[in-house]
């Protein structure tokens, strides 16, 4: 069937209300202007081939809107509501414009990437699929929708924390794809990820709080399924880390600063099993234990944050389980100077993983005296002599400091150990 095409060869000023029952408006050359408070209606779609389309009232396109030449806000916040295709294929200069894309399943397409100002997805559990990259210099409200970046980027300009919002929409991505965000303040930066998985939404979103007020960028994406399909064997793991999630993981990226941030991954308990950390694909590589990572559960979703993470080029973050620390190192309650066991004539930290180290180590007799100091002494461990005599069999307290390499961080320790000859 054949588009009628109604052609305006010359300049149109729209102020009041018009509307034009037609397959297809198409400009071939005019100068199209609709003025603040101006309405222009089209029972169809709208190719802007040549010309100006200048948009500052408001225009609802029920077809598809292709832009050939230039499109425009109108220099104010003009307003697009388009049931069709979103496709840019030359110069869209969107001001302070509110594209609202309110159709059921739509593309964001073309070849020139479009830098919306405000988009608003609009229309209930409808999906809204990029074919290309897309910016939103200021409001990216996914509302009740699918964003299905699919490769590409979604890159939202603003910093302001407030920029993304929804009520049950989510982002989805694929390979390359990201949810992009810059940051500029502390303020917690939401990034609503998800899947549909044959019409049952996985929600689960990330949640991103800088340490600093400097201008710099995230990207997320949830990575629906097993990370070994990636490259991400589950089972190349760190000596301490029990399982990792096989349903879904998150990359995670940093750019802009090396400050640290706080790192918070969200998952529904019900559906997705009980996690108690974050393990992150690094290392030989392995997946190892990004460690001192908090839950606080919630209903639907439970948090896990990890405090001060840090980016390290490894982007793949998944849901684990590990050890406590306590569970991959120790110290004994009584050692013997005198022993035949070798293992036993010191008194030393016990690294069953290797993964820790001693930073500090200091022993104090009954009264309080300090009989040994690895800072004083030069070593970290203890063989039971002070000042060239070998201290009496009794009950002394240690205090300790242990580092995780891994991570940097620092676990204070103390107890009680036996000293028998």
């Amino acid at each position: 069937m054949k588009h009628k095409k109604q052609v305006i060869p010359i300049l149109l000023l729209l102020s009041a209300v018009a509307s034009v029952k037609a397959q297809l408006l198409y400009n071939n050359g005019a100068n199209v202007a609709i003025s603040a408070g101006g309405i222009l209606f089209v029972d169809g779609a709208v190719e802007n081939a040549h010309g100006l389309l200048s948009n500052a009232g408001q225009a609802t396109i029920r077809g598809y809107f292709r832009n050939g030449s230039t499109a425009t806000g109108g220099g104010a916040a003009g307003e697009y509501i388009v049931l069709g295709d979103w496709e840019n294929n030359n110069t869209f200069n969107a001001d302070q414009s509110n594209v609202r894309l309110s159709g059921t399943n739509q593309l964001i397409t073309g070849t020139q990437v479009t830098t919306f100002y405000d988009l608003a997805l609009e229309t209930a559990n409808a999906v809204k699929t990029q074919t290309l990259d897309a910016n939103v210099n200021h409001l990216l409200a996914l509302n009740d929708c699918e964003l299905a970046t699919g490769d590409n980027n979604m890159t939202v300009l603003s910093p302001v924390a407030a920029s993304v919002t929804r009520n049950t929409g989510f982002v989805s991505s694929t390979g390359a794809g990201r949810l992009i965000r810059n940051t500029n303040s502390t303020s917690a930066y939401l990034f609503p990820t998800g899947w549909n998985n044959g019409g049952t939404v996985y929600y689960r979103p990330v949640e991103i709080a800088p340490s600093v007020a400097a201008n710099q960028s995230f990207s997320v994406r949830m990575a629906y399924g097993d990370p070994s399909i990636e490259g991400y064997d589950v089972s190349t793991k760190a000596g301490n880390v029990i399982d990792v999630n096989t349903q879904f993981f998150h990359l995670v990226k940093q750019s802009g600063t090396t400050s640290p941030s706080d790192l918070s991954i969200y998952y529904n308990a019900a559906q997705d099993g009980n996690w108690g950390s974050i393990g992150r694909w690094q290392g030989l590589p392995q997946w190892e234990d990004l460690m001192f990572v908090d839950a606080t559960p919630g209903t639907p979703l439970t948090r896990l944050r990890k405090a001060a993470w840090s980016d390290n080029n490894n982007e793949p973050h998944a849901l684990i389980n590990a050890k406590e620390i306590e569970a991959f190192f120790n110290f004994p309650n009584v050692f013997a100077p005198g022993g035949s066991n070798p293992d036993n004539q010191t008194f030393h930290i016990i690294n069953n993983l290797g993964l820790a180290e001693v930073q500090t180590l200091r022993i104090f007799n009954r009264w309080g005296e300090p009989v040994f100091d690895s800072s004083r002494d030069g070593k970290t461990e203890w063989d039971g002599y002070y000042q060239g005599k070998l201290q009496p069999m009794a009950n002394y307290v240690y205090m300790a400091s242990v580092k995780i390499p891994g991570t940097g961080e620092i676990k204070n320790v103390e107890g009680n150990v036996a000293l028998l000859w």
